[in-house]
């Protein structure tokens, strides 16, 4: 197959969960498929991913913008309104790329003159699909209107309220009205694709889970600190910022009151300045404990190793969540909430432990952190699971099959 792969952004390196998704299932289908890759630069180092890309024999176009993604402006958010485009979607409308990507259409590239199939992923490549003969797959992180309403129900802010309101509407339009430009979608859990499907009922819409690289991602019990609690995401992400900021608050002084040494390690890029306000305030009502925010780290895995617990506090999400995948690998013992653990079939108690209340969850890892059998039970199951159903290379087949699947009626007809 000869597969057109159009992604906004470059996935390596894959420094949040939307870039190793993207970036695993790339190298899965570019083992027995010809890809060929487009992209917009957003990062100082989109040209170094960009090479290890081409070094997985995938032919790369990067469209040359800035060392940043686009800026939010005035103009955006008026393009947006006059399209009925959600805001985060408008501001990757720039005509370069919408060039680079229809000169690959109508020309092809060194290695095919035509592609078999294009891979839109999320809306912010989809907003530039245009008709053509070929078979087209929606690839769907998030459902976004979902998130947008979540983040709407749980801010007390009038004018937040206001915009995320606004932009529900937005991705509800947008996902109903657009999903009708393509042959097929992509999500990430059955959760989403219930979801994807109220949109547009008669859209065939096909799970492709998260996964983990089991290879990378190994238990090392050594290096285990039993009072050390990790939470590990982009802190720009405002799910994340807000399950950081309601356990620092709502949960840890409970924890705290048991052990007052314990540590909690937040790991992830761009900590914002509210967060680290928060933390200030935090700490300062116990002068045993720390919270140390790391920032951006070239490797999250040594950190994830140090965790007595792994907590996923998450309050508002969609998808399914790449962080548990990564804990569950490496054998570790972990607290979340419901929302947190959604689109995974966990077994509740036995390969992860669910807790929605503050007070449930900090009960839950004071457990935890005083029974270590306890710990290494959970942790050895929940690496049984991800060895079971979340390796990269069975999800690369379900994705490669629908695509063979969609290419079928091209082929019974050319036989005709």
């Amino acid at each position: 197959m000869q597969i057109l792969f159009f992604s906004i952004t470059v996935p390596f390196p894959a420094i949040d969960g939307g870039r190793i998704r993207v970036l695993n299932l790339l190298k899965q289908i570019a083992k027995t498929e010809q890809v060929t890759f487009l992209a917009l630069e957003t990062t100082g180092t989109d040209q170094a991913g960009i090479d290890y890309l081409t070094e997985l024999g995938i032919a790369c176009h990067l469209v040359p913008n800035s060392p940043d993604l686009p800026p939010i402006t005035a103009q955006t958010v008026l393009r947006a309104t006059w399209q009925r485009k959600p805001i985060t979607v408008a501001r990757y409308d720039l005509p370069a790329l919408a060039r680079q990507f229809h000169h690959l259409l109508a020309n092809g590239d060194r290695r095919s003159a035509r592609y078999d199939l294009i891979h839109y992923e999320m809306f912010h490549a989809a907003q530039f699909a245009v008709k053509t003969d070929l078979p087209t797959v929606l690839s769907t992180q998030n459902v976004d209107s979902y998130i947008w309403r979540r983040l709407g129900q749980e801010t007390k802010n009038p004018l937040k309220k206001a915009i995320y309101g606004s932009q529900t509407l937005a991705f509800a339009h947008y996902e109903r009205v657009r999903s009708a430009d393509f042959t097929a979608a992509t999500c990430v859990s059955e959760t989403d694709r219930v979801l994807l499907k109220k949109a547009r009922s008669d859209l065939p819409v096909h799970v492709i889970p998260n996964g983990v690289d089991l290879d990378l991602y190994q238990p090392d019990p050594s290096q285990e600190r039993p009072e050390t609690l990790i939470y590990t995401g982009s802190m720009d992400w405002y799910p994340n910022e807000d399950a950081v900021i309601f356990f620092l608050q709502s949960i840890l002084p409970n924890i705290w009151r048991t052990y007052p040494q314990v540590q909690l390690s937040v790991v992830g890029q761009r900590p914002t300045e509210k967060l680290r306000r928060v933390v200030e305030e935090t700490t300062a009502s116990n002068a045993q404990g720390e919270v140390v925010v790391t920032g951006r780290v070239e490797d999250v895995k040594p950190y994830i190793a140090q965790a007595g617990v792994y907590v996923v506090p998450l309050r508002i999400g969609g998808g399914t969540r790449l962080k548990i995948l990564e804990a569950l690998a490496m054998q570790k013992a972990i607290v979340s909430t419901t929302v947190g653990a959604e689109g995974l079939n966990l077994v509740d108690r036995q390969e992860i432990v669910l807790a929605d209340r503050p007070n449930q969850f900090a009960d839950s890892v004071i457990e935890l952190l005083s029974d270590s059998e306890r710990r290494q039970k959970l942790g050895l199951k929940g690496r049984e699971r991800v060895e079971q159903d979340y390796g990269w290379p069975s999800i690369g087949h379900k994705l490669r099959q629908v695509y063979q699947n969609l290419l079928q009626p091209k082929a019974q007809q050319a036989n005709d």
